[in-house]
């Protein structure tokens, strides 16, 4: 079983220096790639990109697309796209659909709509790792 392994990244934040867990993936749609540091979030729904990334992977809004909204703890709502793309762990791309935000201000969260379930994860908060274990 491949294991893939990500690490933690220090930031400063509200309370202080914090350690995020954060992949960095490769995005890609059609002939378009954006390398992206993304924070693993077990809360997060589906994975989310701002809007300037949905607009390098050439996404576009089309007629039969329907804006949604997303509310996080804050219950701030942010209007979005759900669009497909695929995310390079590695070497293994996993077609995923994604939170296209229609505003920029957003990270960009790894979720687990259509990849924690083709995965074991594992967060080992004292070695500061996440593990991905292919199933």
């Amino acid at each position: 079983m491949p294991v893939i392994r990500f690490g933690y990244r220090r930031e400063p934040g509200s309370l202080g220096w914090v350690l995020r867990p954060v992949a960095n993936v490769i995005l890609v749609s059609g002939l378009r790639r954006l390398e992206a540091a993304m924070y693993i979030d077990s809360g997060a729904d589906i994975t989310t990109l701002p809007l300037g990334a949905g607009q390098a992977l050439g996404f576009k809004q089309g007629p039969a697309d329907k804006i949604l909204e997303m509310r996080g703890v804050s219950g701030g709502g942010v209007p979005y796209l759900v669009k497909k793309a695929s995310l390079v762990f590695e070497e293994l791309p996993v077609r995923t659909r994604v939170a296209w935000a229609l505003i920029e201000e957003v990270p960009f969260l790894l979720g687990r709509l259509d990849i924690f379930n083709r995965f074991d994860v594992t967060f080992q908060e004292r070695k500061r790792n996440v593990l991905f274990v292919s199933a």
